[in-house]
């Protein structure tokens, strides 16, 4: 298990991505998270022959500094199904989707995390209303899946919000969504921020997951806020994490999703920053 970080640590119009994966590599990070969503409106905004010369610069710079992309955020439809982002329809968004899981077949990416969520933001939606949305939604995609060998990891939301019920915060909920999506290329993230917020347990909810985990999203909060702090910034019991982590036999990154404690700096400082997190997060996966 290595220390990954998410590229979000710098804002992505002050620092292009392959400087970005310089200034990473040369803290000593050696796997590293691709957050497509940072670039989402440029990509909307790019042809595909754009968008794939941009995949190959960013990964001729991991390749020329010896460091592997190992999982990305993809795209983000909304809030809810209906309710899209950046002025998209359905249908626009299952092009981009496509088009970032292609991306991230140059990148050598092999899971691109993407989000489970509610149909609508109407209160009393059931689970099972929502389920059958997302597995009809998803399983349109396997096909690209398979052309490219590039997996999808749902990850878990932030809980109940207000009087609206938020369905596959749960980790049995998204056991039951990948189950029924039934394929090797569809697994979970399990973002220990998000879970920490819900008042979930952490090493019962990684035990659920169990083989089904193929990436996370590793940051901590006061368990009010998703505050993407580094370990130790909030309450979570990193212990419990990283050992239920290993008993469960997880054989990805312990990549973070921290960028509160990085990006806010001065950018003079956040070189020295990412070497703290880097020492910080070895220090925590070998407890």
């Amino acid at each position: 298990m290595n220390v990954s970080t998410s590229l979000n640590i710098f804002y992505a119009p002050d620092v292009c991505v392959p400087d970005s994966v310089r200034r990473c590599a040369v803290a000593g990070f050696v796997s590293l998270d691709m957050n497509y969503w940072d670039h989402q409106k440029q990509m909307l905004q790019s042809s595909p022959q754009e968008e794939e010369a941009w995949a190959r610069e960013i990964r001729a710079s991991a390749d020329n500094h010896g460091v592997r992309i190992t999982q990305m955020h993809g795209p983000v439809h909304g809030s809810t199904f209906s309710n899209l982002a950046h002025g998209m329809t359905l249908e626009s968004f299952e092009k981009l989707l496509e088009r970032s899981l292609r991306s991230a077949a140059i990148l050598g990416v092999p899971w691109v995390v993407l989000h489970p969520t509610n149909v609508t933001r109407v209160e009393g939606e059931s689970f099972q209303e929502a389920l059958e949305y997302n597995v009809n939604f998803y399983r349109k995609i396997i096909p690209v899946l398979e052309q490219t060998g590039v997996g999808i990891a749902l990850e878990n939301m932030i809980g109940q919000r207000g009087t609206r019920i938020t369905h596959f915060a749960l980790p049995e909920e998204l056991v039951e969504l990948i189950d029924t999506l039934n394929h090797p290329l569809v697994g979970a993230c399990w973002d220990t921020g998000h879970g920490h917020i819900t008042s979930l347990d952490q090493a019962a909810s990684i035990s659920t997951l169990g083989s089904r985990l193929k990436t996370t999203h590793i940051q901590d909060n006061d368990g009010t806020n998703d505050q993407h702090l580094l370990p130790y910034q909030g309450t979570i019991p990193w212990n419990e994490v990283v050992q239920t982590l290993k008993r469960i036999g997880y054989t990805g990154d312990f990549t973070y999703e921290t960028h509160n404690s990085i990006r806010t700096l001065p950018d003079g400082i956040r070189d020295a920053g990412l070497k703290y997190a880097l020492d910080l997060g070895n220090y925590v996966i070998s407890l």
